[in-house]
């Protein structure tokens, strides 16, 4: 599989090893499966699975409280949201990735027999061209509130790509819609932990580009009101504090933000 895809096994092999876990902060049913079939997943260094669980509850969390019926789901990868969750009635819920990536989750999703829980629409698509005439083919409504989400995606974009994939979701977006995406501090950069994972992730031979300029201030400018989270915090919050040999400094590099595009008449907050 290409160098992306083995990221994605990576991740999923960490949401297989939290689902397993008694205390767990959410169940993948399809991330055993994953596990299962992949030839080999390189191993996560300490913390790292602790650190996805913070990061894959608050994106569960965002989605199940936007009271958006349409959902987006960029880079998509093995995420299993769709049959993970107990979705409202009514929402449709558009899963954008890479082609070949979607045809062995496909695959898998037919072999364990998994059923959605809201309407799921899949939308081959390389996220650095054109996607927007795709989705919409597919029955995106660009009148319709959405609620979009952008998980571990920014850090593989280039700056270019990164903006325009912000001047496209700006664009699809009415009034009410609802965005979260995460992304690295530039403090990241001197943190030995981050440093090592980072090394691991380019051995897969992603373009990782890692920290990034704060795409929330670029929002904000665009009239999204950005409130951000950090995963220690979070990870009080759910009751689960990170282990104590993880180094604090490295976790709080980065941010889970959440964007909204008020109503007319709301205030950005």
């Amino acid at each position: 599989m290409q160098a992306v895809s083995r990221t994605a096994l990576w991740v999923a092999s960490m949401r297989a090893a939290e689902a397993a876990r008694p205390d767990r902060l959410h169940d993948d049913p399809l991330a055993a499966a994953v596990v299962a079939a992949a030839e080999s997943i390189p191993a996560a260094p300490p913390g790292a699975a602790e650190f996805m669980a913070v990061r894959t509850r608050f994106y569960d969390d965002f989605l199940l409280s936007s009271g958006a019926t349409q959902v987006v789901v960029l880079a998509a990868g093995l995420d299993a949201r769709a049959f993970r969750l107990s979705w409202p009635s009514g929402v449709r819920l558009f899963e954008l990735d890479l082609p070949e990536l979607l045809d062995f989750k496909e695959r898998l999703v037919t072999d364990t027999g998994l059923t959605t829980t809201c309407s799921r629409v899949v939308v081959p698509v390389d996220l650095r061209t054109d996607w927007t005439t795709a989705l919409t083919a597919a029955g995106f409504s660009a009148s319709s509130p959405t609620a979009w989400i952008a998980e571990g995606l920014l850090q593989y974009l280039t700056e270019a790509d990164r903006r325009r994939l912000l001047d496209t979701i700006s664009a699809l977006s009415v009034p009410g819609s609802r965005f979260a995406f995460d992304h690295m501090d530039t403090s990241a950069d001197d943190r030995e932990s981050v440093v090592d994972t980072l090394a691991r992730i380019r051995d897969m031979g992603a373009e990782f580009v890692a920290t990034v300029d704060d795409p929330a201030l670029w929002l904000a400018a665009h009239g999204w009101a950005v409130t951000t989270d950090r995963v220690p915090a979070l990870a009080v919050t759910y009751g689960r504090p990170l282990p104590d040999f993880m180094d604090p400094a490295a976790a709080n590099a980065t941010a889970l933000c959440t964007a909204t595009l008020p109503l007319a008449g709301q205030p950005l907050r």
